[in-house]
């Protein structure tokens, strides 16, 4: 049987809450009818809270014409100390959350890291939001808690077979609290089993643009993720069997493309990371067993390609780096490297990469750099060109080559 479709428009008179309630509303509906797909119409969607997707549905746009704009942020500080399990938090202005509003509980606006919680408000009593889940960690008055609406602007938890066509997420400018992406993207997943997100787009999130943890089979295709306030994209905490395949990933505050904790079996293919405050692309933590290939990595600020300091058994080791071109990445702080691979990582295979510098003296460019500790690299067919030591095995203390 064919899977029911929803068709919603853009309505001004409904407001952000009202807009935000007839596409979750849709989403649901179909969700309880075993799936289908929600399809969006060309125009603006302004959005006063996140949209939570189920298992089995497809939400639909037109490519660079569907637009979810995020709302502006609210934010007020704890009233009383918030406890790890507690499901409800106490704050001092209840009036700037209504039942329904997704919400992150955190330390500070400036904290990082898998502390914060972001749930739905369920219920209102006084002063306390129940919430629909409980605190992951426990959030104190002295630690400078806060509850803030600065969320994900599409999300999906624990379900399967999700699929995002053709939207564009715009975050709010106006935010001044950095998501973090361990928890919060303008497009976030955890716990998905196969999702598809296609020609879709994330630009000027306070965040993480695409940032997805303990997933599997999870497809990124020819979208873009530029200009946010955090990484490109972000997958991590056991994700396994991701593609990320013709996509930009472009002048966003950090790393272009952050392969973060457990990225195993995965494939990065034809993309591009190009102007990024950091890294265009880093891999760390157990991220083992990964092909990146064909991809532009280009004038971004650090390295063309990182391989973090890890230890043993925890290093980025049997992946392969094929065919990359990594131009002018680098800076006169952090030095002029394609490419470093730190730790005690080995059994890499760095082959038909080509790698050149243009905007630096050749005598403080570096194409490969191994540091000590790092085994077991296959080197072929490299290319070089402006480059003054095609490879290089030292880095001094301060992070500057010699």
């Amino acid at each position: 049987m064919e899977k029911i479709v929803f068709e919603v428009e853009p309505s001004p008179a409904s407001g952000a809450g009202g807009t935000t309630r007839a596409i979750q509303s849709a989403i649901d509906y179909a969700a309880n009818l075993g799936g289908g797909t929600i399809k969006l119409g060309e125009g603006v969607y302004a959005l006063d809270g996140s949209l939570h997707l189920r298992s089995g549905v497809r939400l639909e746009g037109i490519p660079g014409r569907t637009v979810l704009q995020q709302g502006e942020e609210r934010l007020s500080a704890l009233a009383s100390d918030a406890d790890l399990h507690e499901r409800q938090v106490s704050v001092e202005h209840p009036g700037l959350f209504a039942v329904g509003q997704t919400v992150t509980i955190r330390k500070a606006a400036s904290s990082m890291g898998f502390g914060d919680t972001v749930a739905v408000v369920v219920g209102k009593e006084g002063q306390v939001l129940h919430l629909d889940r409980e605190l992951y960690a426990t959030v104190l008055l002295d630690q400078g808690g806060i509850v803030t609406t600065q969320a994900p602007v599409v999300a999906a938890y624990d379900c399967e077979g999700i699929e995002l066509y053709g939207l564009t997420v715009r975050g709010n400018e106006n935010n001044v609290t950095l998501a973090e992406g361990c928890r919060s993207a303008g497009i976030y997943l955890y716990g998905v089993a196969g999702a598809r997100i296609e020609r879709c787009a994330v630009r000027a999130y306070k965040g993480d643009g695409i940032s997805y943890q303990h997933c599997s089979h999870i497809v990124v295709e020819d979208c873009d993720s530029v200009g946010n306030g955090g990484k490109g994209i972000h997958p991590g905490s056991g994700t396994s069997r991701t593609r990320i395949v013709n996509s930009r990933f472009n002048d966003n505050a950090m790393d272009g493309i952050f392969l973060c904790w457990r990225v195993q079996d995965s494939a990065v293919e034809g993309c591009t990371a190009v102007g990024n405050g950091m890294n265009g692309l880093s891999i760390g933590h157990k991220d083992i067993r990964n092909v990146i290939r064909f991809n532009r990595l280009s004038d971004n600020r650090y390295y063309g390609i990182f391989f973090r300091n890890e230890k043993e058994p925890m290093s980025p080791s049997y992946n392969r780096v094929e065919g990359n071109t990594l131009e002018d990445n680098g800076s006169d702080d952090m030095g002029y490297v394609g490419i470093r691979i730190r730790g005690y990582t080995h059994d890499v295979e760095l082959v038909s990469n080509r790698i050149s510098f243009s905007k630096a003296p050749p005598e403080r460019t570096i194409g490969i750099c191994l540091e000590p500790h790092t085994s077991g690299i296959t080197l072929g067919d490299n290319k070089f060109a402006g480059c003054a030591l095609r490879t290089h095995d030292h880095w001094l203390p301060d992070g500057r080559h010699e």
